[in-house]
């Protein structure tokens, strides 16, 4: 399904994206008590939900876990990939379940994606096999300061 626009959501799907962003409860019925707020039930909620996500408005609706202090180990990656292969590279890093993020940028290294496992030897071992497989080198930059930013991205819901 193609991605689409904030003019094809209505006035409560806009709402729903503000609301979740921030305000998400942390109860047994979340989208009950989100689906209150905004004057719906809770079945109408969630398809509300389960269709933004449809349409890729919402990747996922999960927390954000301290790794670290589970005793897993995070690294953040650089690719230099040959453009005619950028995809074919981002498919096969994000088939790995403990890759996070994996996204294009402008620059010499194009290709960046962050994987978190329990041991350094799975990262490395990942890695390896990728640049064994692609015929790339991939850029290692090791966390050694932790910055957390909240993100917030107002829907105007005019």
């Amino acid at each position: 399904m193609s991605k689409g626009s904030a003019r094809e959501m209505d006035v409560i799907d806009k709402r729903i994206l503000n609301m979740l962003q921030e305000e998400f409860p942390l109860t047994e019925r979340p989208f009950e008590a989100v689906g209150a707020k905004i004057g719906l039930t809770e079945e109408e909620t969630r398809k509300r939900v389960m269709g933004l996500k449809d349409r890729g408005y919402i990747r996922r609706v999960g927390p954000v876990i301290d790794a670290g202090r589970l005793g897993y180990t995070s690294l953040l990656c650089g690719i230099a990939a040959p453009p005619d292969r950028l995809e074919e590279i981002s498919r096969a890093v994000s088939k790995e379940p403990g890759v996070t993020h994996n996204y294009e940028r402008e620059g010499e290294l194009n290709l960046w994606f962050t994987v978190t496992m329990e041991r350094e030897e799975d990262i490395e071992r990942f890695l390896s096999t990728l640049e064994e497989i692609f015929s790339v080198t991939i850029h290692r930059f090791p966390e050694k300061r932790t910055f957390k930013i909240r993100t917030r991205f107002t829907v105007p819901e005019d």
